[in-house]
């Protein structure tokens, strides 16, 4: 295994990064606070007060095609030996690894973190802080590309933004509404698991696509019972750093 270098003593000023499948995302942070974060495509460069923190510290890991040290030579690259949840499979994704860890240090236990991102992964730990688990499904936005792909006729849809008839009278129609009442049921079912077992549990929804997955879960579940928070691959990275800087 290629082992990273000593960590800098801890500086003001850092740099959390995560090289995504279809978006790198990066956040400044002074200390513990988090200053400002972009989500960027692979095409976008970073603006040039990140690149100038960057070059003095940058921590973070890369689940996508591009390399981390490619977008930041000297960072120190996280793996999953960088977080202490018991139970984690040497297969499991960083950055569903880096958001459970962010969600455990924020909100505590029980938690399920959904992502909603090219992937919609659902990710727990039980209420000992342990990886119970997860699944991991097509995104919302693959899920309105995929037919349109492998398809002849079938156009590509948009995520809907409202609530689209469920029996639809048209072809695009039809399309939006079973990507929306398909991921409803996703949700139900999955979540509804999860309440079941954890009925004092919190769901955090992360992810590009969250405030779609918000929209369906305000139908079917209390408001208090979960909430957005695009931030927590970013907790998690800080963390790592805490422990890796003691």
């Amino acid at each position: 295994m290629e082992l990273n270098p000593t960590p800098p003593t801890q500086s003001d000023d850092w740099v959390a990064v995560i090289v995504g499948n279809s978006r790198h995302h990066w956040a400044l942070f002074h200390g513990v606070e988090l200053v400002q974060c972009w989500h960027l495509t692979p095409r976008e460069s970073p603006p040039a007060v990140l690149r100038l923190v960057s070059d003095r510290e940058c921590w973070g890991g890369s689940v996508g095609r591009v390399p981390l040290q490619e977008l930041c030579p000297n960072a120190f690259r996280l793996s999953l030996m960088d977080i202490p949840i018991p139970g984690l499979y040497p297969t499991l994704g960083l950055d569903r690894a880096l958001g459970l860890w962010g969600a455990l240090q924020v909100y505590g236990a029980p938690v399920c973190v959904v992502d909603a991102g090219t992937a919609l992964t659902f990710t727990l730990a039980n209420a000992a802080g342990e990886f119970a688990g997860g699944a991991i499904l097509p995104g919302v936005g693959a899920m309105g590309q995929c037919l349109a792909d492998y398809t002849a006729a079938l156009p590509r849809v948009a995520i809907p933004e409202g609530v689209p008839r469920r029996w639809a009278m048209s072809t695009p129609e039809a399309l939006q509404s079973g990507v929306y009442f398909g991921v409803a049921a996703i949700l139900q079912s999955y979540l509804g698991a999860f309440y079941a077992a954890y009925p004092t549990g919190k769901v955090l929804v992360t992810g590009g696509d969250r405030a779609f997955i918000s929209q369906l879960l305000a139908t079917d579940f209390p408001q208090h019972h979960w909430q957005e928070d695009e931030h927590l691959c970013f907790w998690g990275i800080r963390a790592a750093r805490n422990q890796r800087l003691r």
